[in-house]
């Protein structure tokens, strides 16, 4: 009974040790207005969801891309015992440097202020399904939802086709993968321009200084206002600062 209960424990702890990898890999198209006052003047980015049931990973791929070139070149050097030829010019430059993790029912972003990466952790948005209306996205029959989140309406479309509470950035926790989702301004706005089946690993990419939500706002708040700490700002300095902050006033988390 003893050896039964030992071998039980320890499949049990070969299973627990097993990294989580994904059934579906979605590709969205993210497009954001950096400036409010401008919504025409846009940069958009390919960004990419793996998960299973269990947890997701949200991310650039251009980032991904480009840290990939670098762990290559570096592979390289290291074999042939040479100093790495680094050229970051010609490798993908991203847009979007943050990156979404999510474990069972916690999920945490990492994103960088400076020179530093804060991790913190956000809840799920609540959702309003009380709709009758459809669109088809990608082939799938996609059902209307709405949340406030972040002091902004945003409406969804998820597919029940593909039962997991998943969707871009922070938005989960939907009776199916979101496909569509954008703000009522348009300032902010996701689209899923493919589904796959993809075995990839599911960890989190970055470490960052782990904060409360609230904390991050105030050290970003406070990197806005003062991005080189101890150092004597001159007028025309302050001025170019005070511009750029009006300039980029859109962030998904406020």
């Amino acid at each position: 009974m003893k050896l039964y209960l030992l071998i039980a424990l320890l499949i049990a702890g070969l299973v627990s040790a097993q990294k989580e990898v994904s059934d579906l890999e979605v590709k969205y198209i993210y497009s954001t207005a950096k400036d409010t006052t401008n919504v025409k003047e846009r940069i958009s980015e390919i960004m990419v969801l793996d998960f299973n049931s269990n947890a997701s990973l949200y991310y650039s791929e251009a980032f991904i891309e480009r840290r990939k070139a670098i762990e290559s070149q570096l592979a390289i050097a290291k074999s042939s015992g040479q100093m790495a030829d680094i050229d970051a010019r010609k490798m993908a430059k991203p847009k979007i440097d943050y990156s979404v993790y999510r474990d069972h029912n916690k999920t945490s972003v990492t994103s960088r202020i400076g020179k530093d990466l804060y991790t913190f952790e956000g809840i799920a948005p609540k959702w309003e399904t009380n709709y009758r209306d459809e669109k088809t996205i990608i082939g799938y029959n996609c059902k209307k939802a709405t949340t406030l989140f972040n002091k902004r309406l945003y409406t969804a479309w998820y597919a029940k086709e593909i039962p997991i509470s998943e969707g871009p950035y922070r938005f989960k926790d939907l009776p199916g993968l979101i496909l569509e989702i954008q703000d009522s301004n348009e300032y902010d706005k996701f689209v899923a321009v493919s589904i796959e089946k993809k075995k990839m690993e599911i960890s989190p990419l970055q470490k960052g200084i782990e904060v409360s939500r609230s904390e991050y706002l105030k050290k970003r708040e406070e990197f806005k206002n003062d991005p080189f700490p101890g150092k004597s700002m001159d007028l025309n300095r302050h001025n170019e600062l005070e511009i750029m902050k009006r300039k980029f006033n859109n962030t998904l988390e406020r």
